[in-house]
């Protein structure tokens, strides 16, 4: 498993009630759809992740439905960070 996704999956486990194993195999399905976030945990784990990996969102980025999962928010990252080098 690669650094960012890692993180993320930490992130729920510390701040849900969500377990590793769980995570893990859920990963590709909206964290929204799981009950993990609402809108207010939603704008705590934004600022979380353009905190830790330096990286801000786009509005597009919000809209667009990978950005609802763990797998997704992780290949959205990669991409950006990426596209600083």
């Amino acid at each position: 498993m690669n650094d960012i996704k890692e993180w993320l999956i930490s992130w729920f486990e510390k701040n849900t009630d969500a377990e590793r194993e769980e995570l893990l195999k859920r990963s590709h399905e909206s964290y929204f759809e799981q009950g993990l976030v609402d809108s207010l945990k939603f704008i705590e784990f934004v600022t979380d992740v353009e905190s830790a990996f330096k990286v801000q969102f786009s509005n597009d980025e919000f809209h667009d439905r990978t950005f609802s999962t763990i797998t997704g928010l992780t290949k959205i990252i990669e991409s950006k960070k990426n596209d600083r080098l």
